[in-house]
């Protein structure tokens, strides 16, 4: 059980994520304008703003929300796959956004109680399966599509989270309580830390879609692309051993100098713009591992109030993206000044 929460970010976020390389055929499938699809991945991240931090509120066992959750967000998928409209497609979204809001916050708080002598080291871990799973759903979303279609791409990536649900809600009671959650004003540092996190993730990555395709990249060549969220998982499992061995404080701020050089590195023509993106993601994911492992350290209460945080930089680049579609410089330099606040503050002593 213990190793079914570290990894429960794989399916989660393979399902949620692999809709992000598909945007443009989505629009195309629904004789949608460019930008539409946009509710649909900004939205279900705004329930996860809205919903997190009442989460560990709800007194039910840890395995009946985390179980209940994957499940809902596998059944969105599904449902969204089959829908015969964008509007249809978006409500699915939505109750995808539901069943995710039960995960990432309990699962923070978990893992320090479930691996008490390797906090750091598991808090890697745990985002190098995220990584994994938001990796390897957009690059398989992206290859599936051309041997599938759009609909049986969304299907297939659903499954593993409706399977891992419905294992861990068998055994609801196999993970240890959390108590009673509190709530800590003063890790504001770190709630704006992790605003920023996602959305230069999602903000950059919903937009590169666009700008490879108008560079002539085919939609399988656009979904190898998103190989770079597999850098990511070297960056979040060396985090801990890095944050031990030069500080937590050392570590992250090296990682977002390599963010800020990446940046510069997305204005490059192709390779240099693909190697940015690459060093992007691998830098963006050290710095999260460290913010969320500090995060789940101080509680139920504070993880939940980060994930809210967390999930509102993601729903702000969801909503936002489209109005940039034709500025991808001005939205690199939007990047780079969130990057420099956040290095700055390196909120994770």
């Amino acid at each position: 059980m213990r190793w079914a929460v570290v990894l429960s970010g794989v399916a989660l976020y393979s399902a949620l994520y692999a809709a992000v390389p598909l945007l443009p055929l989505l629009e195309r499938l629904f004789a949608a304008p460019p930008g539409a699809a946009g509710p649909g991945m900004g939205l279900p991240l705004l329930l996860l703003v809205l919903l997190s931090p009442w989460v560990p509120r709800l007194g039910l066992p840890a395995g009946t929300l985390l179980g209940g959750g994957l499940l809902l967000v596998g059944l969105g998928g599904v449902l969204g796959a089959l829908s015969p409209s964008l509007f249809l497609w978006t409500l699915g979204r939505l109750l995808q956004g539901v069943g995710a809001s039960l995960v990432p916050s309990l699962t923070i708080a978990l893992i320090p109680i479930l691996f008490p002598q390797k906090a750091w080291e598991m808090a890697g871990v745990y985002m190098a399966g995220n990584v994994l799973g938001g990796g390897m759903g957009r690059v398989l979303a992206g290859l599936s599509a051309e041997a599938l279609g759009v609909r049986g791409a969304l299907l297939l990536l659903s499954l593993p989270a409706l399977l891992l649900g419905l294992l861990l809600l068998r055994v609801p009671a196999g993970l240890p309580a959390l108590g009673k959650p509190r709530y800590d004003l003063s890790a504001f540092p770190l709630y704006l830390v992790g605003f920023i996190l996602l959305f230069l993730n999602l903000f950059l990555a919903n937009l590169l879609p666009y700008r490879l395709l108008e560079l002539g990249f085919r939609p399988g060549e656009v979904g190898l692309v998103y190989l770079a969220y597999l850098f990511g998982i070297p960056g979040s499992a060396l985090s801990g051993l890095l944050a031990r061995r030069l500080g937590a404080v050392a570590t992250f701020r090296l990682a977002f100098g390599l963010i800020l050089v990446a940046l510069g590195g997305l204005l490059l023509p192709p390779p240099g713009l693909v190697l940015g993106f690459v060093l992007l993601m691998a830098a963006l994911f050290t710095a999260q591992s460290l913010a969320s492992g500090a995060a789940g350290r101080r509680g139920a209460g504070v993880s939940g109030a980060y994930v809210a945080a967390f999930y509102l930089g993601g729903t702000l680049a969801g909503l936002l993206y489209p109005f940039f579609l034709h500025g991808f410089p001005l939205a690199v330099a939007v990047g780079m000044a969130l990057g420099l606040v956040a290095l700055l503050l390196a909120p994770v002593r």
